[in-house]
C-alpha cells in the first residue's frame, strides 16, 4: 500500500487513512450510520459519528422535511 502510495505522490498514507475514507464514502453514498458503524466494528453509534466527522445540524433537521404537522384547531 505505502509503495503504491509513493507512486501516486502520496508522501503519508496509512492504512487508517484508507479505513475513514471508504467510511466516508459510504456515509456520502447514502449508507446508514448502522450499516457503517457495523463495518466498522464500533461499539457505540457516536464513535462511528465521530469518526465520520459529523455533527447534528439543529438548523435544518432531518427530521424537520418529513412533513409531519400537528393538527390546528383541536382540543
Amino acid at each position: 500500500m505505502r509503495e503504491r502510495a509513493r507512486v501516486a505522490g502520496i508522501e503519508r498514507l496509512a492504512p487508517h487513512d484508507l479505513r475513514r475514507t471508504c467510511a466516508r464514502l459510504c456515509h456520502a453514498a447514502g449508507g446508514e450510520l448502522e450499516q457503517i458503524q457495523f463495518l466498522l466494528g464500533h461499539r457505540s453509534a457516536e464513535t462511528t459519528e465521530h469518526y465520520l466527522g459529523l455533527r447534528q445540524r439543529i438548523v435544518a433537521a432531518v427530521n424537520d422535511k418529513i412533513g409531519l404537522e400537528p393538527a390546528t384547531g383541536g382540543r
